[in-house]
């Protein structure tokens, strides 16, 4: 009776054990959202290829403004204590926060294929700015090459071809030329700064400025609102915002992240604890 009570019980810990297997395997499918990462919490991150080699560490991300969508990661290796380091760009669809070594990021791409990608320099942003080249760069990594009109990704077909007409230039800035922007209204008068970006690696999502300071809130309050919803003019941020709606703003959430930016409101925001 004892033997027949023990594989009963172990019986229903397999079944148990499987179940919570299965669901916990389902949630993680269905959940490819990336949390938000601060644009300076990245700054200095390893990075290790697919191979678990050492890819190099994070030096910069690039952002689109017309779309407010992060675009590449920068990635330096070599050089004296990161001086003559090579760069390169990663776009953020081959890119991962989810690994198990801390203050450490994936990239999907072979020692083999990293050692290959071509190599960028700080004054090239502009260039790649161009279609031709943000084509050049998602075949070598397999990626899908960004719509700029529309803010939408079109898939490369089989021959490498974007399947999108569009010649648009995107507007790129590097997320350290966009904190500490000064961001004011359509009078011109000062609201505050930009004191950090929230971004999510993996498929291109919308990115948030964290703006604090300024006359028109309480200097300690700081609020998250979509980077498309601001306006680059004469290296400030103008921000169309009702100064008197503030103070009621919903607090910045899972919700408000996995919304992709869809409101045009501010959020309250808390920077977590590290």
């Amino acid at each position: 009776m004892l033997n027949r009570h023990v594989e009963a019980v172990t019986v229903s810990v397999v079944f148990l054990t499987g179940a919570l297997i299965w669901t916990l395997n389902a949630a993680a499918e269905s959940n490819n959202i990336s949390p938000p990462l601060r644009a300076r919490q990245l700054e200095g991150m390893k990075v290790e290829d697919s191979d678990g080699q050492k890819a190099g560490t994070v030096r910069n991300v690039v952002l689109n403004l017309n779309t407010g969508n992060l675009r590449y990661v920068v990635i330096g290796y070599g050089g004296i204590l990161g001086v003559r380091a090579t760069l390169k760009l990663a776009p953020t669809q081959v890119m991962s926060a989810a690994t198990t070594k801390k203050q450490t990021l994936a990239i999907n791409a072979t020692t083999p294929q990293w050692r290959g990608a071509p190599a960028f320099k700080y004054s090239n942003l502009t260039t790649i700015a161009e279609q031709d080249r943000a084509r050049e760069i998602s075949r070598y990594f397999q990626t899908s090459a960004k719509n700029t009109a529309n803010g939408t990704d079109a898939s490369l077909s089989k021959t490498g071809r974007d399947q999108s007409s569009d010649t648009q230039p995107a507007q790129l800035k590097f997320a350290s030329d966009i904190i500490g922007l000064r961001v004011v209204n359509q009078k011109r008068e000062k609201i505050g700064e930009v004191a950090d970006l929230l971004v999510g690696l993996g498929e291109p999502r919308p990115a948030f400025a964290i703006i604090s300071g300024g006359r028109m809130f309480h200097h300690e309050q700081q609020y998250a609102v979509p980077l498309k919803t601001l306006t680059l003019s004469d290296n400030k941020l103008i921000w169309n915002v009702d100064a008197a709606a503030l103070p009621n703003a919903p607090q910045f959430d899972e919700a408000a992240w996995e919304s992709r930016g869809k409101s045009a409101g501010a959020y309250r925001y808390s920077t977590p604890a590290e």
